[in-house]
């Protein structure tokens, strides 16, 4: 077993137990999840198969990191996130500033009074379905476009850790703290589905409260990734997309973008951050990709594909 793993790995023989390392170092923080031990587990399964599956592990890395770079964002948010750098009502005045409805009233007033449970389940879908579908379109992608596989998930963990930066550097309440709490800020406040409980209600779930119960931080609505996603699925697509697949696309993202606001997660100037941090991520990872200097992934790890590899020939006309 030694013997193999160092063949497929040599030096780098660790990396695909990193998921596992790290589970194995929160759980003695006493924080270990069932999530933790499973992604530890299947990492090590995939990266020490064989050479195939080593390969499939090493284009999935962005992700990796962008699973584990999400979660300690919560041991950083205790030093870094205090009442007085919270955003409150500033965002709240920036937004009847810009885009108010009514004299006082936000777009997301308007809809804590104005919803109906027709809308609450379709635009209840590209929140339900964000993350899952962003990873089954790149499982899918590395079958058939592997370079654009490798520019979303590289774009996906830029546009992550950038994220990660401004939720700790200018943290931010959402409009439904907002509508809650008032100005006051508590950082020992819990996560909300806010406006999605709704649709735990009317479907007799508690999938939207569990999912949220989970997030890493409440004042992390500045920029808003919910929004960010779908536009890195369009911006990595843009060269081979078709007149069936643009509306496809396009629709996503403007849906998300309304759902954002419907729902009580997002103001406005979150979810436009968002879709710039997404065009600011495709365009570092291509530049990334793309260096005729540069490996796509690190010489240790046994990957040799350069810039020609990353050109390729003309990627099939998909999703």
């Amino acid at each position: 077993m030694i013997r193999h793993i160092r063949a497929l790995w040599g030096r780098a023989w660790l990396v695909p137990a990193i998921p596992l390392l790290y589970a194995v170092a929160v759980g003695l923080l006493g924080d270990l999840r069932t999530e933790h031990v499973v992604v530890g587990l299947l990492a090590c399964a995939v990266g020490y198969a064989n050479a195939k599956t080593k390969q499939f592990y090493v284009d999935a890395l962005p992700a990796v990191a962008v699973g584990i770079g999400y979660d300690l964002v919560r041991y950083a948010r205790a030093p870094l996130v205090t009442p007085e750098r919270v955003l409150g009502c500033e965002l709240r005045n920036l937004e009847l500033a810009l885009f108010s409805v009514a004299p006082g009233v936000t777009p997301q007033d308007w809809f804590a009074l104005h919803h109906h449970p027709v809308a609450d389940l379709v635009l209840a879908v590209p929140y339900l379905i964000y993350l899952y579908l962003l990873l089954t379109y790149a499982f899918y992608l590395y079958f058939v476009d592997r370079p654009r596989m490798r520019h979303l998930l590289w774009s996906f963990a830029i546009a992550n850790y950038m994220a990660f930066f401004f939720w700790l550097a200018l943290p931010a309440a959402p409009p439904w703290y907002v509508r809650t709490y008032g100005c006051a800020i508590d950082v020992s406040v819990a996560p909300s589905p806010a406006g999605l409980l709704r649709v735990d209600h009317l479907l007799g779930m508690s999938y939207f409260r569990e999912f949220y119960a989970r997030a890493a931080s409440v004042f992390g609505a500045l920029p808003s990734m919910h929004c960010a996603y779908p536009l890195l699925g369009l911006l990595t697509a843009r060269h081979v997309a078709t007149a069936r697949t643009w509306p496809i696309h396009i629709g996503y993202v403007l849906a998300m973008f309304a759902a954002s606001i419907y729902f009580d997660h997002h103001w406005i100037i979150d979810g436009l951050l968002g879709w710039v941090l997404a065009i600011v991520a495709v365009a570092a990872a291509k530049a990334l990709l793309t260096r005729r200097s540069a490996p796509l992934v690190a010489p240790e790890l046994g990957i040799e594909s350069q810039w020609s590899e990353a050109r390729g020939p003309a990627p099939p006309k998909v999703l």
